[in-house]
């Protein structure tokens, strides 16, 4: 499941021509703890997967439900 989350997150930056370097800008947040997240997509907290899900135009409930 976490390699689900991690392709949807991958993929929609892909499609919003966002880097990783630029989301860890846009998330307020530094470049390696941004690392971190993404290889580990299952630990972000409630606000910071609502924050990417705006920055990346995902759906959060799609996104919340993916682990279930």
């Amino acid at each position: 499941m976490n390699d689900e989350l991690k392709e949807i997150i991958r993929y929609a930056m892909y499609r919003c021509e966002i880097n990783k370097r630029e989301l860890s800008e846009y998330m307020s947040m530094s470049y390696p703890t941004m690392l971190s997240k993404l290889k580990k997509p299952d630990s972000l907290k409630i606000s910071e997967a609502r924050r990417l899900c705006g920055i990346l135009n995902l759906d959060l409930n799609h996104l919340l439900t993916i682990n279930k």
